[in-house]
């Protein structure tokens, strides 16, 4: 590990506004939904809003039975690589919700659409990402025997993009207030944090999409060919200075969403602790959300965990000064202080 360079000095922290969506991406006419492709599932195709707008009236019409009992919309918000996806299929599992998988509902609130259509759209959504085998990166996102999709009246409705949300929000620092003024349904939001240096190795390694690629193909020795590919300069081997400027902005943007937001419609998860003991933290989030904490549905969804023994942290080179950033957002955000003793 090398030392700290004056060159590469950062502050420890960012302006929220510095998360925002930038280029194509802040858009507004078009939007970036998901392509689910069975195993393979991992792209996205730009759709226009006008079209995607026209899509939640007609699921509004094909589902309105399903539609008619929600009360709730959860929404994730936070980084990427946060375990939004494992705890949202995890929800979704439970017959009375549905969580959009890739969907940026905030996004789609931005340009335009309304709660209702959010709602719609993230039923579709869940519903065509369990047709298509709930695939994603590599991973597989179904819990044995859940329904995965309406079995009935729904309660809770959502979307577990949440580090997009969160970048929304950086773009436009009322959006989340105004969700709730505008919304039929109580706002809930959750916030995943995992431990900073792991989020960060994540987000330098999927740099050029490689990595996503060797995790689909599934080598029989991971690490090893993780390894090869870092050797060869196709995959990082060193954290990157501006993964870890971009994981600082999103915190900001984060602390300020939830400093603008009721305390009674936020509620944060520590990975490491979920995956630890995911039942008596189910039970926590299904009261938080409004939904019956069945224990059929509680151990289902309990036997989806599986903790791994691999740190993405441990993939990659890191200096002195990074440790050293890493150890100041801890203490700057109340969200991080879980990890303030293990930088």
């Amino acid at each position: 590990m090398t030392g700290p360079s004056p060159e590469n000095d950062r502050p420890a922290d960012a302006r929220p506004e510095d998360a925002a969506p930038r280029g194509a991406a802040a858009r507004l006419r078009d939007h970036a939904v998901p392509l689910f492709e069975g195993a393979r599932s991992r792209r996205h195709v730009r759709r226009g809003v006008r079209g995607l707008r026209v899509r939640a009236l007609w699921l509004s019409l094909r589902h309105r039975q399903a539609l008619s009992g929600a009360a709730v919309f959860a929404q994730f918000a936070g980084w990427p690589r946060s375990g939004h996806s494992l705890i949202g299929a995890l929800i979704d599992a439970h017959p009375q919700a549905a969580i959009a998988h890739e969907l940026d509902a905030m996004g789609l609130f931005r340009k335009g659409l309304p709660p209702r259509a959010l709602a719609a759209l993230c039923l579709g959504n869940a519903a065509a990402f369990t047709a298509a085998g709930r695939h994603w990166n590599g991973f597989r996102y179904r819990v044995p025997g859940a329904p995965h999709g309406p079995a009935g009246r729904l309660r809770v409705l959502g979307d577990k993009k949440g580090d997009w949300a969160t970048r929304w929000s950086a773009a436009c620092p009322g959006l989340p207030a105004g969700l709730a003024a505008r919304s039929p349904f109580a706002c809930r939001w959750i916030l995943v944090t995992r431990h900073p240096a792991d989020n960060i190795a994540t987000m330098s390694l999927r740099r050029g999409r490689d990595y996503d690629r060797l995790r689909i193909a599934r080598p029989a020795d991971l690490d090893a060919a993780l390894r090869r590919a870092q050797a060869e300069g196709r995959i990082a081997d060193r954290a990157c200075d501006a993964m870890i400027d971009d994981y600082a902005a999103l915190a900001a943007a984060a602390a300020r969403m939830k400093a603008s937001l009721p305390p009674e419609s936020w509620t944060e998860i520590v990975y490491e602790r979920f995956v630890a003991a995911p039942g008596p933290e189910l039970e926590r989030l299904a009261g938080f959300l409004g939904l019956d904490p069945d224990p059929a549905w509680r151990d289902a969804a309990a036997g989806l965990v599986r903790p791994s023994a691999r740190r993405s942290r441990d993939s990659l080179a890191w200096r002195d000064d990074q440790r050293a950033r890493i150890a100041a957002l801890t203490a700057t955000h109340d969200f991080l202080a879980p990890y303030g003793d293990d930088v």
